[in-house]
């Protein structure tokens, strides 16, 4: 059914313009797939380093709602594609690294609600208030009920443009970028840490995606994919389940306020 899927995305992307090999400095090419939803895909040949390549989504948190849903109790781990099956439309990765007892790492939090309370003050963090989104450290998140997500990663691939020394390591990867009302997720095959950092905070004009700061999620087996859309299906299995997925879906689902009615009493005479 994968092998289905994919190549039925690479047909329909190859009509579409959509599918972008990035190569000697150019850059992925977004086509938009779902309201507040671009897509591109990558291929990197670092001279340094080994070939990758992947998926990347762009979102756009005016338009998209965005979600961290668990996979069920605090030691639960269901497969993102599991997790996501609620959804009629969605794009969701999964997010969370995770103990040997399977709970999530690091402080987790979805709507203000908390899924995983052990805030780990030297990771990287992804935290949105409202429809803002930034990355921060966990040290510098002093009221954890405040914000409507949380989700903790490590290493920051990015801070402030720049790439920091990072410890090499080969392994798929899980990355998300944020800026304002922009959140970028990213997908990729075997990559060594440094050269994936590189390309995220590359600028375009070099081939890049021009992240400002980065967080890698959990990686190797855990990295997977799930893209139910109109315009796109894809689903990259991991290895094994866990404990929560990121979440967009198109539109704002979150419910609006009910309308109150009065009704207007007669007098008697």
């Amino acid at each position: 059914m994968t092998t289905i899927l994919l190549c039925v995305l690479a047909l329909l992307l190859a009509i579409n313009g959509a599918l972008t090999i990035s190569e000697g400095g150019e850059a992925p090419r977004f086509s938009t797939v779902a309201p507040g939803i671009a897509y591109a895909t990558f291929e990197v040949r670092p001279g340094d380093a080994e070939p990758f390549s992947g998926h990347v989504f762009r979102a756009d948190l005016d338009v998209v709602e965005l979600r961290l849903v668990p996979a069920g109790g605090p030691s639960s781990r269901r497969t993102v594609e599991q997790i996501a099956a609620p959804y009629p439309a969605v794009v969701a990765v999964n997010a969370s690294f995770f103990d040997k007892e399977g709970r999530a790492m690091g402080l987790a939090v979805d709507e203000g609600r908390l899924i995983a309370t052990g805030k780990l003050q030297s990771w990287g963090a992804l935290v949105v208030n409202g429809t803002n989104a930034r990355i921060v450290l966990g040290s510098d998140i002093p009221d954890r009920l405040a914000h409507r997500l949380i989700v903790q990663g490590i290493p920051r691939l990015v801070v402030g443009g720049k790439v920091r020394g990072l410890k090499p390591q080969l392994a798929a990867r899980t990355a998300v970028c944020a800026k304002g009302t922009v959140i970028v997720i990213v997908v990729a095959t075997k990559v060594e840490t440094t050269t994936f950092a590189r390309f995220l905070a590359d600028p375009p004009q070099q081939g890049g995606l021009g992240c400002s700061d980065a967080l890698n999620l959990d990686g190797g087996p855990s990295t997977q994919l799930v893209v139910k859309l109109p315009a796109l299906a894809l689903a990259l299995p991991g290895g094994w389940g866990v404990p929560n997925a990121l979440v967009v879906a198109p539109g704002r689902t979150r419910p609006r306020p009910r309308k109150r009615t009065f009704r207007l009493r007669r007098r008697r005479a």
